[in-house]
């Protein structure tokens, strides 16, 4: 009897010990497309992406910037020994065009004891315009439509590049919510379980205290109920470190970091699925459009760009100055042309070998050879990538079907084990077997469901580089 007193108490003991609220119904939830709202609408590195789009404009505007006139003027004295030597004034604005020709008007006036002969000029000076031809290099392109032309692609560029990032960022996103679903979902089903082993183990001590139970069984409950809250906290631990890489995508529009509370849940698993199902499908995948691809055809246009511009570089070169001058009048300001007063000049140039030309050239149509190889290589593999994550998805969607069923098939073990063990023709023992397979049962389709997510979620990740 003083055995027995002794069993109770030390009984009582374990069942105070260790006891807590295992299980709370979750007050709010993020959903993911609030979730979606948020990154997007306030995440640094979305912000940061946004920034391209200026890159787009300025870009543009350095393009147009190409064909600005430009005011230009020079002057130059010298003064020594009580004379003036000469002072030279040559001011002129010069106006590109998208041809090859370039114009410009200006009026230079120079005077001085020892001035260059050729720089003699009328006392008032002259007004002159110049006409700039290329004839043969730079007709059909030179360094100015080569400015213009890059300085699109380059916004261009910032563009894609700015789609690449976003991508990346949402994918990232949305792997840490899958992951986040998946442990809170655990750690909910393993919750309800603790609280039947909670249960069972009151029920098992207050039997034994009644006389209808050995006091074996108080103690392989209350082991049962120890391994069951082990496993309560360490998912807890690694619950609030998924939350931690939620809080990462998380910010409020003044850019501070946001943190969920703790009564704050992710949507459930089962809506996840058909969410992303949405989400990733596609009718006819062409991953020609993807961001990753694009980005090497705007490489590869670049190279093309720069080709075409060595290449003009391997013809001759021809150009034609012709300068229209115009004399002031002695006694005022007034011009006066004569179309005997001109200055015109030609200046040839022919390449002989030019090696290091047809170097540059050769090394540009390797790198093109090289960036399309690599695009059908990544076609290819987005391609069979694409095929079997619709395969895997169907596989495992059979599996869970399979599981589906096992888990009605260990309910149905368990609830007739707990009827047999209130009838007092089972144990405790068989009672925490059945328990222990239908919590596996349950885990295994929370892996499966995690699964599915994850590669609806690279399906998804395929389907962002449609848009």
């Amino acid at each position: 009897m003083i055995e027995r007193i002794q069993l109770f108490f030390f009984i009582c003991f374990l069942t105070s010990c260790g006891f807590t609220s295992v299980y709370a119904q979750q007050s709010d939830t993020l959903i993911l497309s609030d979730y979606f709202e948020l990154i997007g609408n306030n995440h640094p590195l979305i912000k940061k992406a946004e920034l391209f789009e200026a890159f787009v404009d300025a870009y543009d505007m350095k393009a147009r910037g190409t064909f600005d006139p430009k005011l230009y003027s020079s002057f130059d004295r010298k003064q020594f020994d009580d004379k003036r030597y000469f002072t030279t004034w040559n001011s002129e604005a010069k106006i590109p065009t998208v041809l090859p020709i370039d114009f410009s008007v200006g009026y230079e006036n120079n005077s001085g004891q020892f001035l260059n002969r050729e720089n003699f000029l009328p006392e008032n000076g002259l007004i002159y315009g110049t006409l700039n031809l290329s004839l043969i290099r730079g007709l059909l392109f030179d360094e100015q439509r080569f400015k213009v032309q890059m300085a699109k692609l380059k916004g261009l560029k910032s563009q894609i590049e700015k789609d690449i990032l976003v991508r990346e960022i949402i994918y990232q996103a949305l792997l840490a919510y899958v992951e986040w679903v998946a442990i809170s979902n655990e750690r909910q089903v393993l919750g309800r379980t603790l609280e039947n082993i909670q249960e069972r183990h009151l029920n098992t001590v207050q039997l034994f205290l009644d006389g209808d139970k050995p006091g074996i069984d108080t103690l392989e409950s209350r082991i049962n109920l120890n391994s069951a809250q082990k496993n309560y906290l360490e998912l807890g631990l690694e619950l609030r470190s998924k939350r931690q890489k939620i809080n990462l995508f998380l910010w409020d529009e003044e850019m501070n970091p946001l943190i969920l509370l703790d009564d704050i849940s992710p949507q459930d698993p089962e809506s996840l699925v058909e969410e992303l199902e949405t989400l990733g499908y596609m009718t006819r995948p062409e991953f020609s459009k993807d961001p990753k691809i694009r980005k090497l055809v705007n490489d590869r246009q670049s190279l093309s760009l720069e080709n075409k511009l060595t290449k003009e570089k391997l013809k001759p070169q021809l150009d034609l100055k012709y300068n229209t001058i115009v004399r002031t009048g002695d006694a005022s300001l007034e011009p006066s042309l004569n179309l005997n007063d001109y200055k015109y000049g030609v200046q040839f140039e022919m390449p002989i070998r030019n090696r290091s030309t047809k170097s540059d050239l050769r090394l540009n149509e390797l790198l093109i050879e090289q960036s399309l190889l690599e695009q059908d290589q990544l076609v290819q593999k987005f391609n069979t990538e694409y095929n079997l994550l619709i395969e895997n998805r169907n596989a495992q969607e059979e599996i869970l079907d399979i599981i589906e069923e096992k888990i009605q098939n260990a309910q149905l073990l368990y609830d007739a084990e707990v009827l047999k063990y209130g009838l007092g023709e089972s144990s405790i023992f068989l009672l925490n077997k059945r328990q222990e397979k239908l919590l596996e049962a349950q885990n295994d389709k929370i892996k499966i469901q995690k699964l599915i997510n994850k590669l609806l979620s690279d399906l998804y990740y395929l389907r962002l580089g449609q848009a």
